[in-house]
């Protein structure tokens, strides 16, 4: 190993006897697992990311840090070098090596060495991950073999991660609004290099509670904590958890939220960077230790104890649900053992994000702070873009370039670009067939691709692209084609289904005026009494009888009156939509 990563390499020394000596101790050397908190959580990611410690150790849990954290590994070690090196007196060569150099050095010439770190910066540490082909951890673990996949994986955050970068007046008082600008453009500028404002812009408007006209400044001092929370500890983290998940590898996601009443902490902030240890080693079992002086409670016992459960299944089996969780009748009361009996602790997935909530009643979740993480992973990345290549460096600095606008050490202002990250070659790209996997690739494209040489992957896939997108365009034509056909066709349909509800409706109106009762007699009116009459909606009026005088209304004596003609009774029409009438006949005799 190199690179200044003989940290690393005194862990990976130290695996390397654990397998060879765990078994006279009782241990199981195919059952290794490693842990790490803060910094500790940075090396162990790293060691996940190299092939020489591949074998060493089976399962891993990182704690409150990753390598994609700014303040896990040192961005400029050359200038750190460079420095160690003028103070202690060593050759300054940039290709000379040092370390002979620093093994000669005394303890306190080691300590006394001066050197104050960017904010939010690590001061040593190593450089990039061992062995690697390239010097972004990220892109390491998105294309890594199965030194990365092949290893079960538990990451877990506290509420609260930037605790420790406040001092105490801060933390009991809180800031004002300038304070907080300064501490987040300190952040931007040492964590990213292009488009600073913009980024700067984005978090201060996303972490600004705009409900509230005046803001307090405890409640400023909580917003600030929030944002470099997210920024420079749990958005890492959940990236890792993802680009481990998305790979088909076993990932657990935790987030440790569970405060004791007996903490030094303020109850309002949550919990903290590093409480999630105590429990986890059990230390509520065992009354503390002399670095743990706590007085703990029973609900703080039952608590360590179903999280150090978890753990020691995880350690045993790769699966924290197997075996099933053993509680002791020694810690905590029987409502607080059952609140952690029945839950399953589902696995990490890209789709679900599903993560373990330790609190006082713990539950399965999904999305740990979703929309928070949206922009830290998905947003920010976005800007931190360099452009185009006519765009000069000083378009990406901050406007504010005078030190009252920080709060602690800046990084200087970056006047080059980053160099592009190193693809190391693919040998399906170096062949000049293609495997049959491939997938949307037309004929003539692998003809072309065949007919020339093959130089880099970029160029391959542009070559695809453009011959897929004809096929691409046809594909969208024919499909807004048929969209525009069927919106249509539903057009018709619902104007014949209103044109015929309307002549239905004309038809129903016409018969109402147009059906009429016939005329009945008087005895037969009288022999069917009155209720008969109710089925005769409306009455139409007949000229008198011959026998009667149509201007006196009275009755004559003719002769022999003409026989009437006898008709056959017309059946009465019933319609329930005309007002029903009685009518009673009266006989006249004469």
């Amino acid at each position: 190993m190199s690179g200044g990563n003989l940290g690393v390499q005194d862990i990976a020394a130290a695996l390397l006897w654990v397998q060879n000596n765990i078994a006279a101790f009782g241990g199981d050397p195919k059952r290794v697992t490693l842990m790490g908190h803060d910094t500790g959580a940075a090396l162990v990611n790293i060691l996940l990311l190299t092939s020489s410690a591949k074998g060493l150790f089976h399962r891993a849990v990182l704690l409150s840090g990753s390598v994609l954290s700014p303040w896990a590994v040192v961005q400029q070690p050359n200038n750190l070098r460079n420095m160690v090196a003028e103070q202690l007196g060593c050759k300054a060569d940039p290709d000379a090596d040092i370390a002979p150099c620093l093994r000669k050095k005394s303890l306190s010439e080691l300590m006394n060495i001066q050197f104050e770190p960017p904010r939010f910066l690590a001061r040593f540490g190593p450089s990039s991950p061992p062995d690697a082909n390239t010097a972004d951890p990220e892109f390491a673990m998105e294309h890594a073999s199965d030194a990365f996949i092949t290893r079960e994986l538990v990451l877990g955050a506290a509420t609260t991660e930037s605790y420790l970068d406040f001092n105490a007046a801060d933390i009991q008082y809180g800031f004002e609004e300038d304070q907080r600008n300064r501490v987040l453009r300190t952040y931007v500028r040492n964590a990213y290099i292009y488009h600073l404002n913009e980024i700067f812009s984005t978090v201060r408007n996303e972490y600004t509670d705009w409900d509230k006209p005046i803001l307090h400044p405890i409640n400023i001092r909580d917003s600030t904590l929030e944002a470099l929370s997210d920024g420079h500890t749990v958005s890492p983290l959940v990236r890792v958890g993802y680009l481990h998940a998305r790979r088909g590898a076993k990932t657990y996601f935790f987030h440790f939220g569970y405060q004791s009443k007996e903490t030094d902490y303020p109850q309002r902030l949550g919990s903290v960077r590093g409480e999630a240890f105590t429990y986890i080693l059990g230390l509520p079992l065992v009354g503390g230790l002399p670095f743990f002086p706590q007085n703990f409670t029973k609900q703080d016992m039952g608590v360590a104890e179903a999280v150090l459960n978890f753990f020691t299944n995880f350690a045993k089996t790769g699966d924290p649900n197997e075996p099933r969780n053993q509680m002791s009748s020694d810690y905590g009361t029987v409502k607080e053992k059952s609140r952690y009996r029945g839950i399953v602790w589902e696995s990490y997935e890209t789709q679900s994000q599903q993560y373990l909530s330790i609190t006082l009643k713990p539950k399965m979740k999904s999305h740990y702070r979703g929309h928070k993480m949206a922009i830290w992973l998905n947003l920010i990345p976005q800007l931190h873009q360099p452009g185009d290549e006519d765009v000069s460096m000083r378009h990406h600095h901050f406007h504010e370039r005078a030190e009252r606008y920080y709060q602690g050490i800046v990084q200087p202002e970056t006047q080059t670009r980053l160099p592009p990250p190193y693809f190391p070659p693919s040998p399906r790209f170096r062949s000049t067939t293609l495997p049959d996997c491939v997938p949307n690739i037309t004929e003539a494209a692998t003809e072309e691709i065949k007919a020339g040489e093959v130089t880099d992957e970029e160029g391959i896939i542009q070559r695809i692209t453009d011959n897929s997108y004809h096929s691409y365009a046809a594909a969208l034509g024919v499909t807004i084609a048929v969209g525009c056909l069927l919106l249509i066709l539903n057009v018709l349909i619902f104007a014949g289904i209103y044109y015929q509800r309307d002549k239905s409706r004309r038809r129903r109106r016409n018969r109402q005026y147009d059906v009429r009762t016939p005329p009945e007699t008087g005895t037969e009116m009288s022999q069917r009494g009155p209720d008969a009459s109710r089925g005769a909606h409306v009455i139409k009026l007949h000229e008198p009888p011959p026998y009667y005088n149509a201007v006196s209304r009275c009755p004559i004596m003719p002769g022999t009156p003409p026989p009437t003609k006898k008709t056959a009774p017309v059946p009465p029409v019933r319609n329930s939509s005309v007002v029903k009438k009685r009518v009673q006949i009266q006989e006249i005799s004469v």
